[in-house]
């Protein structure tokens, strides 16, 4: 999710929402060895989060509480995909398949088994959390840095803050732990997620919030953001939409495709 300016949501003409939580960031985009801006927004109200990223490729995620749904937008192509809670968030994949599996003739089941041993087999390791003892200062706080790993390589990392401008309700901190869920999901079922999906996740297990991410690609870092600016003020409730004249896509067309 590579993003708009906060300004841009406050100049919006829809009615405001409710004080929500809202940070954003900007910073540099490489993608095939060339750099270009980025910038990022994450804004969380009770029941809603949005997260928009704008660089290469703009696009947003819209989590929707009440209504069990992710949103995947993609801004370029005017593309989205949802993930509701049954295929992406609340349930274990593996545990969902195994459950299907048991109701299958022998025959099928063994043959399922063998498919699945077989991409499990070429499935990257999951992702874990190791706290550094780096602290850096950004934006005016102090952080502590965080690497999420793939095996033995560093995919992502982030800079976690404890100040008390950057704590969230107790309402707030629930919505963005169940979307995270569905962010987690959606990384498993879509190998090829890019940096707007790994930008957002962070160890919710730990007291941190980030004031910096940053994502590596091979040893390579591919997308650096800094934050920019904290609010607590209403932002118009469009924010937290679907777009209008958007095509709905399944999970092969994927929208944003792979990199």
């Amino acid at each position: 999710m590579r993003t708009l300016l906060l300004a841009l949501a406050l100049t919006g003409v829809a009615s405001p929402a409710a004080a929500q939580f809202t940070t954003t960031y900007a910073g540099t985009e490489t993608v095939n060895g060339q750099s270009v801006p980025a910038t990022a927004t994450f804004a969380v109200e009770d029941g809603h989060v949005a997260m928009i990223m704008k660089g290469a490729r703009p696009g947003r995620m819209v989590f929707d509480e009440k209504a069990g749904v992710l949103h995947v937008i993609n801004d370029q192509d005017k593309t989205y995909l949802d993930l509701d809670k049954n295929a992406a968030g609340r349930g274990d994949p593996m545990a969902m398949m195994q459950e299907q599996m048991a109701k299958m003739p022998a025959d099928q089941r063994a043959m399922m088994e063998g498919m699945m041993k077989s991409a499990m087999g070429s499935m990257p390791p999951p992702l874990t959390y190791v706290t550094s003892t780096e602290t850096r200062t950004v934006d005016g706080y102090t952080c502590t840095r965080v690497d999420g790993m793939r095996g033995g390589e560093k995919v992502t990392e982030y800079c976690g803050s404890t100040s008390p401008d950057l704590r969230m309700s107790g309402a707030e901190r629930q919505t963005m732990l169940d979307m995270q869920g569905y962010l987690r999901n959606f990384s498993i079922m879509v190998r090829s997620a890019d940096d707007s999906t790994r930008a957002f996740q962070w160890d919710t297990s730990t007291d941190g919030y980030p004031v910096s991410t940053r994502c590596f690609a091979n040893g390579v870092m591919t997308l650096d953001l800094s934050l920019q600016s904290v609010s607590r003020q209403p932002i118009p409730k469009d924010l937290f939409e679907l777009p209008k004249g958007y095509k709905k896509m399944s999970m092969p067309g994927m929208g944003r495709g792979g990199r």
